[in-house]
């Protein structure tokens, strides 16, 4: 019985590198999920491969002074996958492997993934089983020799996978879009395929954990007590989130659940349920604690699983010798013994897969272009295109949710994505049925088979540009009741300001698809489909606009701990500022006396937002191309203690309506289509931007004299500095 009950738990095992496909199929847009789920597939099968080829002979081989097994002879051995066991651990093994591929999520190559998955697999995880795991006739691992506790793998599995992924996470950079401003994670495809597979990795690694018992009541007891501390371990997560205040509460509630269970490997074979309890509350914690780190430093973690598994590995890791009361006559010594252990495998499998993927990033590139991420990877790589049937599942959601939460709010939002998605639809379909009838009459069919390949990338833009739109369009309003303003006021003015946005947008796609019949020639049809591309992509700028000042309403939302050099700042952004101007054929000056020393207090993203928002508003005041340049002067005030920023233009001038709004967005909540929204909105966000970085905005506007905006900050003295001392 006990045989059958391993076995069938070992296979049950299976579902942890599936779950974690799951989970990271959750979490990626949707032009990237094709590609994601065949990267991880790939990874899942390396790794076997390359565990039956060479991983089993470096874990088990005769060891070579403790530190790898020798694979000599592995064609003679018969002992490979003769158990339960083995099949266990040929699972585990594939985690880092899967780890490594996740990080690489929306933005690596594919195939340099693939080699740096196969590298993964055969230089981490064995390696460190080796180390912590090998006993025999030949000698002992160098720290299984030194008692180090690790049965469960969560050091040897968990730790190294967490700090696997964060080398591929850093030599990557985060996706485009991941850190603006420190804002929320990008939106993913389904939060029903990332809850599905977090419970699915969670009953593998509990299945694979137990079936480590010598008896069925040791089976039954471990049960109880990984189950005790995943419970422990989602309550502290929550505990923690309320404290914070924090919105992100599925994903990192998930974290927490996923650190626990990790935590609770090591310690479920002799542990009392109290220890468990304990075990699972800290990793909980830590593991939400150790998510904002990583989003503060801004280093992409788009499965939540390198703060999952590092945090869960860590915890578990230091508090096994305490609850399986293995530590002789010192719990020092022990504590030493697995701090060493943990720096050990830790710093082994962060240095050769950062040296490796450093390697591959200079020997063939190990990300995608930006326009290739942009497009999605599984067009990249795989030519898949996602339908707007996507838009249409997610207005059901969106429909779904409006039954269930303040009808009247979500009601208004859904019909603004109905009525967006049926546009859109009606423009994919007349296209299809203008391209099938025009070829059906081409008298030379490889023209016409080039036009519609190049009208298909087009398309393609289209529906990129109209995925954004609708996960901008449930982004909007999420956390409106979290503003520091009057939220119920706020989330009124972001409706009617969302609707304004939309309705210019969704009457020219309609004019597009209406017009697409009438067309004789593919050409003519690549340029409607290529203007509708261009329609939504400046939609999908303003209602970004609209999100990014909600966003902006949460108090504590920017680090206001970090310090700027403005001057630097600017000198570095001088080239994409000046880009924004040619782009609209207008003439820009940038004044600033210094290369740097002008710093400030607050997050370097917010302040080059503000440098951004300021010419573009300055650039959309530009209607005639007979003015003056736009003017963008940094410098210091003449009291020493204040940092100036002025943008002055003599374009269209301001009307006092537009002024009030942009101070006060909230002050204009009616006719919002009188006050020119898609002209002030970046004004409107940059006022915004300033205050939370405890800046003053003034701005001034007169016909035929221009408009002039200052941004005041005070500047950061040096040690010893007076600061009332004159600016030279």
């Amino acid at each position: 019985m006990l045989e059958f009950a391993r076995m069938l738990m070992s296979i049950l095992g299976l579902g942890l590198p599936f779950g974690l496909i799951m989970v990271m199929s959750g979490r990626v847009k949707y032009r990237n999920e094709l590609d994601t789920f065949l990267r991880i597939i790939a990874a899942f099968c390396i790794s076997i491969i390359v565990y039956w080829a060479i991983g089993y002979g470096l874990y088990s081989g005769e060891t070579i002074q403790g530190f790898i097994g020798s694979t000599t002879g592995f064609s003679h051995r018969n002992d490979l996958l003769q158990g339960e066991s083995d099949l266990r651990l040929l699972v585990l093994f594939t985690v880092p492997a899967i780890s490594t591929a996740a990080a690489m999520a929306e933005r690596g190559k594919y195939h340099s993934g693939n080699l740096l998955s196969m590298f993964v697999a055969v230089a981490i995880a064995p390696v460190a089983a080796h180390w912590a795991w090998h006993s025999d006739a030949s000698g002992d691992g160098w720290l299984f020799a030194r008692k180090f506790l690790d049965s469960g793998g969560t050091i040897v599995i968990f730790i190294s996978s967490g700090f696997a992924a964060l080398a591929v996470s850093l030599s990557l950079g985060a996706r485009l879009g991941r850190f603006p401003m420190q804002m929320g994670r990008p939106r993913g495809q389904g939060p029903t395929w990332y809850g599905m597979g977090v419970i699915s990795v969670v009953i593998s690694i509990v299945t694979l954990t137990a079936m480590n018992s010598s008896s069925l009541g040791e089976m039954t007891a471990a049960f109880y007590v990984l189950l005790i501390g995943s419970s422990f371990a989602t309550l502290a997560g929550s505990f923690m989130l309320v404290i914070m205040r924090r919105g992100e509460m599925t994903q990192n509630i998930s974290t927490s659940v996923l650190a626990g269970t990790v935590a609770l490997t090591s310690v479920a074979a002799n542990a009392e349920p109290a220890d468990a309890a304990l075990t699972g509350m800290l990793a909980g914690a830590v593991s939400i604690g150790f998510n904002r780190i990583l989003v503060t430093i801004e280093v992409d973690d788009p499965g939540e699983l390198i703060s999952a598994f590092l945090s869960g590995g860590f915890v578990g890791g230091l508090m096994a010798p305490l609850a399986l009361k293995e530590y002789g006559d010192s719990l020092a010594n022990e504590f030493v013994t697995q701090l060493i252990g943990i720096g050990a495998i830790g710093a082994w499998s962060f240095l050769v897969t950062f040296i490796a993927a450093q390697f591959l990033r200079f020997a063939g590139g190990l990300r995608v272009s930006e326009i290739d991420e942009k497009r999605g990877l599984s067009v990249t790589h795989f030519g898949f295109l996602s339908e707007p049937d996507f838009m249409i599942s997610n207005v059901m959601r969106l429909n779904d949710r409006q039954m269930l939460g303040s009808g009247e709010r979500n009601s208004v939002l859904v019909k603004i994505s109905t009525d967006f998605t049926q546009a859109i639809v009606s423009l994919h379909d007349a296209t299809i049925r203008a391209t099938d009838r025009i070829l059906s009459t081409s008298t030379d069919p490889r023209k016409g088979a080039a036009m519609v390949a190049r009208i298909r990338l087009a398309e393609d833009s289209v529906r990129v540009k109209a995925e954004d739109i609708m996960m901008l369009l449930e982004e909007i309003l999420r956390k409106g009741d979290e503003g520091d303003l009057n939220s119920e006021r706020f989330l009124q003015w972001g409706q009617a300001a969302l609707d304004r946005l939309l309705v210019p947008v969704k009457t020219d796609i309609d004019k597009l698809a209406r017009h697409i019949p009438l067309q004789a020639e593919l050409a003519e049809l690549e340029g409607i489909v290529i203007t509708a591309a261009e329609v939504l992509s400046a939609g999908a700028h303003q209602i970004e606009l609209l999100r990014d000042l909600e966003e902006a309403q949460i108090d504590g939302f920017f680090a206001n701990d970090h310090i700027c050099d403005i001057a630097a700042l600017l000198h570095e952004r001088s080239d994409r500022i000046k880009a924004l101007a040619e782009v609209r054929n207008r003439p820009i000056q940038i004044d600033c006396p210094v290369t740097e020393g002008l710093t400030v207090i607050g997050d370097a993203n917010a302040f080059a937002r503000i440098l951004t928002l300021t010419v573009e508003g300055a650039l959309n005041r530009q209607l005639s191309s007979g003015i003056k340049p736009v003017r963008l002067e940094l410098k210091e005030h003449s009291s020493g203690q204040y940092v100036v920023l002025d943008c002055l233009d003599t374009g269209t001038s301001l009307s006092n309506r537009q002024i009030r709004a942009i101070r006060e967005p909230l002050s204009e909540d009616r006719a919002l289509d009188e006050l020119g929204l898609n002209q002030i909105l970046p004004l409107i966000l940059a006022a915004r931007l300033v205050r939370s970085m405890g800046g003053e905005f003034a701005i001034s506007s007169e016909h035929q004299a221009g408009t002039h905006l200052r941004c005041r900050f005070r500047k950061r003295q040096k040690k010893g500095q007076n600061p009332g001392r004159k600016a030279a």
